[in-house]
């Protein structure tokens, strides 16, 4: 019988991860969302030089003609 028991709370501490509770699962979105953002800034930022890269470019071309 303790034998059972023991297993029953074993297996029920294993299953108690950060997936099973509501609360769990919307860190886990919340952390995603994060990284998600995190990428998009990243790219925004690349684009933005690639953009001034480019109009610092334009500006020495209209300067010589």
């Amino acid at each position: 019988m303790k034998l059972l028991i023991g297993i029953l709370l074993l297996s029920a501490l294993v299953s108690c991860n950060r997936e099973s509770s509501p609360e769990g699962r919307s860190q886990i979105r919340d952390e995603k969302i994060q990284l998600q953002l995190d990428s998009i800034k990243s790219q925004n930022k690349q684009i933005l030089d690639s953009i001034e890269m480019l109009n610092q470019k334009i500006r020495k071309l209209q300067k010589k003609n």
